[in-house]
């Protein structure tokens, strides 16, 4: 754990259980020394892998509960599909309403003081979350004012107009909706394309949280060098790059990959959007001195987006 972090939770270890208000719900909450945090008894995330959709961040999620000491897997509830064991999408969703007592439940058990005395973690991993600042306004809202401090978010960016490519492959090719991508741009050209201006989203995120609190990575970087950026993440999450075994190469990253390509006139016109705002982005990002880069701003791609368009 970071020594500023540390530092953190030592200072309110102090005032060990502190109640928390949201709807009806009174949750009691605990920040061990190590800075694990317990919420209602669970181990509730202070950490978010943010998006984007169709990014690999479900690739990234296993790596990181699977090879990062201290990380332990949420649980989807009953009725629920499975991946809400990794993505809750509460506080983008109405289930936002049903208090913090209903998020709580997707989390294990914390542990006894004295059994785990390590920094212990979950994650919450909702691509979609990224987009939406409602998000980033409720959990400043929700969480105790204590465990803010202690609040990091991961977050791997793709090229976007791949990105959407991919996300009409998943979502939209494969149920009813419109089966040619061309045409599925013509009409989803102002809504659909949003989800790929990340500089808007990030500098909203940024404001809400301060640069510091945020590690960047993307699908390019992830997939060439995993070990690297998982490595990254941990030492960015725990304060150690030392990993509790190896992380996996992440062969899963082939389902967001879409074979066979787009048409060379909806890359043009994807392109032709997305241009000022990947110029946009990557200003934003080099002037980020706080930000943590896996492995580096250079690395990320952005550039190659930029001339992609």
């Amino acid at each position: 754990m970071p020594s500023a972090l540390l530092a953190a939770a030592a200072a309110t270890s102090s005032q060990a259980v502190t109640n928390v208000t949201h709807g009806r719900s009174l949750v009691a909450h605990d920040i061990s020394r190590a800075g694990t945090f317990c919420l209602g008894g669970k181990l509730v995330p202070l950490t978010f892998l943010l998006g984007c959709q169709r990014c690999g961040s479900n690739s990234l999620y296993e790596d990181i509960v699977g090879s990062i000491r201290g990380a332990r897997s949420g649980h989807a509830l009953r009725g629920e599909p499975d991946y809400y064991a990794r993505e809750q999408h509460f506080y983008a969703t109405d289930s936002w309403s049903r208090g913090m007592g209903f998020y709580a439940d997707h989390f294990p058990e914390c542990p006894g003081r004295n059994a785990h005395p390590q920094y212990q973690f979950t994650v919450d991993a909702t691509p979609a979350y990224l987009r939406k600042p409602i998000v980033a306004d409720r959990l400043q809202a929700t969480l105790p004012g204590a465990a803010q401090p202690l609040l990091k978010f991961v977050v791997i960016l793709r090229d976007p107009a791949l990105r959407l490519y991919a996300y009409w492959d998943a979502f939209v090719l494969s149920g009813t909706g419109v089966k040619n991508f061309d045409n599925w741009l013509k009409v989803t050209m102002d809504a659909g394309v949003a989800a790929g201006v990340y500089h808007a989203q990030l500098e909203y995120w940024f404001k809400r949280f301060g640069p510091k609190r945020f590690l960047l990575t993307s699908t390019d970087a992830y997939e060439e060098d995993t070990q690297r950026v998982v490595k990254d993440v941990s030492h960015f999450l725990t304060g150690s790059a030392e990993l509790a075994s190896p992380a996996r190469h992440p062969s899963n990253i082939d389902s967001i990959k879409v074979f066979g390509g787009m048409s060379s006139d909806a890359r043009t016109k994807l392109g032709r959007f997305y241009q000022p705002h990947n110029s946009k982005l990557l200003h934003l990002l080099t002037h980020q001195t706080q930000v943590t880069f896996s492995p580096s701003v250079k690395q990320l791609g952005v550039q190659g987006w930029i001339a992609g368009g």
